[in-house]
């Protein structure tokens, strides 16, 4: 029996008075959604075109997903795969990928934001060194991953060093200084 056809049942067994057979529709509708779980992670990994759409809804899962997420960073080979599946259970509550999003938190990486602002996110308080070093390193001109790196320090509450206020004063125009130094 496939898995729609098991919801299927399952849903139904919701509906019947016996309470011993609403429970066991419950359990089943659990072990399905694990099922489920699993074929959107593997989704997620093989999918390349859609792996982006399928990144931004994971969380709907919630913990479902922490384990088959799990098994697609452990074995990712490709570097952007590795890093949004550790985002993703970094939002997810999983502590498996800080590691890999801490790595990445290097001036000029690609994902360099995503790592940023998903350790931030989380709370992660280690990111504060690896950030502060990229804005020491980065070029002035990318204001995009000037903001990026900002706001993560802000949302991990910790006041920026004076080295890197020091550094950033450097930045024209003066709105955009001043916004990242407010």
């Amino acid at each position: 029996m496939d898995v729609s056809e098991r919801v299927e049942r399952a849903l139904a067994g919701l509906a019947v008075q016996d309470l011993e057979c609403r429970v066991r529709a419950i359990e089943e509708l659990a072990a399905c959604s694990s099922i489920i779980a699993g074929h959107v992670a593997s989704a997620f990994e093989e999918d390349e075109e859609a792996r982006f759409l399928i990144f931004e809804r994971l969380g709907r899962f919630g913990s479902l997903m922490i384990e088959p997420l799990e098994r697609v960073y452990r074995e990712a080979g490709e570097p952007g795969l590795k890093l949004m599946s550790a985002s993703a259970l970094t939002y997810l509550g999983s502590y498996e990928g800080i590691s890999s999003l801490l790595e990445a938190i290097k001036a000029g990486n690609p994902n360099l934001c995503m790592a940023a602002l998903s350790l931030s996110a989380a709370g992660v308080s280690e990111a504060v060194a690896p950030i502060e070093n990229v804005l020491l390193e980065c070029d002035l001109s990318d204001v995009q991953a000037l903001e990026c790196l900002v706001s993560s320090l802000r949302r991990l509450n910790h006041p920026m060093s004076e080295n890197v206020r020091l550094r950033l004063s450097l930045i024209e125009p003066k709105w955009l200084r001043d916004s990242l130094l407010e």
